[in-house]
């Protein structure tokens, strides 16, 4: 009777530790996963960050006063006031 019991308990062990192997792999994907994630949301706001200054200097750059400004400085345009037609 005890000898029928005993591949029962070796074959009991061995799938408990290939679950204990199991479970470890498994949080270690896990926790590689949420490493991955914090990394993926630190470059996310590091290319928003950058994002909105390309968008302000867009902004700057293409505003009408400072065109103006360019315009007269450095291309000596001037301003040409509209003449009436008789």
């Amino acid at each position: 009777m005890k000898n029928f019991y005993l591949p029962i308990i070796f074959f009991q062990l061995v799938i408990i530790t290939y679950l204990s192997f199991i479970v470890v792999d498994v949080r270690w994907e896990i926790r590689s996963g949420f490493k991955s994630q914090e990394i993926l949301t630190t470059q996310n706001e590091e290319l928003e960050n950058l994002y909105y200054q390309l968008l302000t200097e867009e902004f700057f750059l293409n505003s009408p006063a400072r065109i103006e400004q360019k315009a007269r400085e450095d291309l000596g345009m001037i301003k040409v006031r509209p003449r009436k037609i008789k």
